[in-house]
């Protein structure tokens, strides 16, 4: 006989110890039989669609990865995404491929229902991106579904609406070869999952990775993304993977990356493996690998190895805790790459990692070296602190300043404190300290009364520009520049998504920016502070510091300030470095920049006499 053990027995402890924790994890609605254990059932068709839809099915961005590799299954040349609402509304994809026979698509929304494979040695050699038969009834079993379909060979379309997998209508009609699917209102049925999604811009930007990657993947087809209306992406389909990672990485970064293309023939027990595709200049770096994007044939992955692999062949040649970008597409036999690993198919398994991993790290590597061989070695492999490791383009005229007001003024103004002005307005936190000159284009060497200073010049003005802005901000009074000429600037689909998601921060620093195509903005009114750097470099850089951060108003301040800063590698005139150790004397917390970094090392007379053995 079953008992259904009440709130107030479980309270009163009327079971053991273990069976209070077993219905507590159950939220004190467990039935149990008479021998104390929960009787065994099996669960109805609808509980085993939602778990299974649980693991095909993670958010928005799922939804759209499933019906993008169905579309290409199917042989479309043209694939269209349209998104409401980050995806929770709607996600309509849209192909131009064989389509679906009128007779098969009730069958195609069942569990295990797919035309990829029909034995279990298929698993072995499968060139088609999906093949388990899961994901359009995971998909249907959580959201309210619209298929349009019609298949090349017919005459007539079909079109079936689902709710939550079951069938509401099932009719013939006229439509073009190809695939609609809508899916609406994705969770309705499962609330818990529903709520644990982000904020629709953190959605959008999942959902335009997943389009981007396959655009890559496959530039022969032409994709198009919409989101809430807006056109956010769109490929040419020419075939050209240089193409579309120019839109993908914006082509400023896409200047900066080298071709990787290496063959390896097949030989005894190994495979002719392919490698394809670009990878960034020394130059051009991340503090994350979340721009290491790996295909293998075809199917987009998620490798750690390989990811080493990648950053091992930039040994020696890479900011320490930096990382590349990359796009690499690799191709080798089906029957050596095992995909049935995880539900989601981003993970695989090689017969032989070992051969992979090291034709990755090959093709690299000689890309780089490639690229090293064009000039000089010193010029290419300079170190972070050599002038020569940045392009030309990006270095300063020799008469760089990195401020616009009158240094020289300035600098009397802080030097000069008459007896009786009393406290000044900003404290003096260092001693003054006297510009002996530049080592290395990256340091400013400076001596005072207490010693010598060794100071890092992009940290330094990153300290300074950060307490300028933020005073600026306290006060009311930030500057802003209206540029003579408009600035325009085409973002990548990632920065797009980001500048969206931050624009009332923006607006806070000073900048105006209007929207003027896809993925491309007019900047109306800038920050002071970043007028005397290219904007193309500045606001692209601002982004992806701000896309590591909580992205409040301060983490703009911070990355504004690290934007706008001068770099490692500029040759600052001596009133330039004389400015920013002005400013530097009165910060607050003149020693560490506002993203951590130490600004300065102090070595003072007694440890210097040290170091040279002199007995004073």
């Amino acid at each position: 006989m079953q008992v259904v053990l009440s709130f107030f027995e479980f309270s009163a402890g009327q079971c053991s110890l273990q069976d209070r924790f077993l219905i507590y994890l159950r939220r004190g609605k467990a039935v149990w039989n008479g021998g104390g254990l929960m009787a065994i059932a099996i669960l109805s068709e609808d509980v085993v669609a939602r778990i299974a839809a649980g693991e095909a099915v993670e958010r928005p961005a799922s939804v759209v990865k499933e019906l993008i590799e169905n579309s290409i299954d199917a042989g479309a040349s043209a694939v269209h995404a349209d998104i409401a609402a980050g995806g929770r509304k709607l996600i309509r994809i849209s192909d131009n491929g064989i389509g679906i026979p009128a007779a098969e698509i009730e069958l195609a929304f069942k569990r295990h229902a797919t035309s990829k494979l029909r034995a279990a040695k298929d698993l072995q050699g499968l060139s088609t991106l999906g093949f388990r038969g899961e994901a359009l009834a995971s998909i249907a079993a959580v959201s309210q579904a619209t298929v349009i379909t019609r298949h090349c060979r017919e005459d007539t379309g079909v079109s079936l609406k689902l709710n939550g997998a079951e069938v509401q209508h099932h009719k013939a009609i006229g439509a073009p070869a190809g695939t609609v699917v809508a899916i609406e209102n994705l969770f309705f049925n499962t609330p818990a999952r529903l709520k644990f999604l982000k904020s629709d811009a953190t959605e959008k930007g999942h959902i335009q990775r997943i389009v981007t990657r396959y655009a890559m993947a496959y530039p022969k087809i032409r994709f198009v993304l919409k989101q809430d209306g807006r056109e956010q992406f769109r490929s040419s389909g020419r075939g050209e993977l240089a193409d579309v990672a120019a839109k993908v990485f914006g082509l400023a970064r896409f200047k900066q990356m080298l071709e990787v293309s290496s063959e390896e023939t097949a030989r005894r027990g190994c495979p002719k493996v392919t490698v394809f595709g670009y990878v960034s200049q020394p130059s051009l770096w991340r503090k994350d690998r979340s721009r290491i994007i790996l295909f293998i044939n075809g199917r987009a992955i998620q490798d750690h190895a390989l990811n080493h692999a990648i950053t091992q062949a930039y040994e020696g040649l890479l900011k320490s805790g930096g990382y590349p970008l990359a796009v690499l597409l690799i191709a080798m036999p089906p029957d050596y790459v095992d995909v049935n690993v995880h539900p989601t198919k981003a993970e695989v398994r090689f017969r032989d990692a070992n051969q992979v991993f090291a034709a990755v790290q090959r093709a690299v590597r000689r890309a780089l070296l490639d690229y090293g061989g064009k000039a000089p070695a010193v010029d290419k492999w300079a170190s972070p602190g050599s002038a020569r490791h940045y392009r030309s383009d990006d270095r300063p005229s020799p008469a760089y300043r990195p401020f616009e007001d009158d240094d020289r003024r300035a600098d009397a103004d802080l030097d000069y404190i008459p007896e009786a002005a009393g406290r000044p307005s900003k404290p003096r936190t260092l001693p003054l300290l006297r510009v002996v000159g530049q080592i290395g284009a990256a340091y400013i060497v400076a001596e005072g009364p207490a010693g010598l200073y060794l100071v890092d010049q992009n940290a330094a003005h990153e300290r300074v520009l950060y307490d300028q802005i933020s005073a600026d901000m306290r006060n009311g009074t930030l500057q802003t520049v209206s540029p003579t000429d408009s600035l325009t600037l085409v973002l990548s689909p990632e920065d797009t998504a980001l500048l969206t998601e931050i624009g009332a921060e923006l607006a806070q620093l000073g900048f105006e920016i209007e929207v003027f195509g896809p993925n491309a903005f007019v900047f109306r009114a800038l920050p002071k502070c970043v007028t005397s750097r290219p904007l193309a470099a500045t606001f692209p850089q601002m982004l992806a510091r701000l896309r590591q951060s909580k992205r409040k108003l301060d983490d703009a301040v911070i990355a504004l300030a690290w934007a706008a800063a001068v770099r490692n590698g500029q040759i600052l005139e001596t009133e330039a470095m004389q400015a920013i150790m002005r400013r530097l004397e009165r910060c607050p917390s003149p020693y560490q920049s506002p993203t951590g970094q130490t600004t300065m090392i102090h070595m003072t007379r007694e440890h210097l006499a040290k170091e040279f053995e002199r007995g004073e």
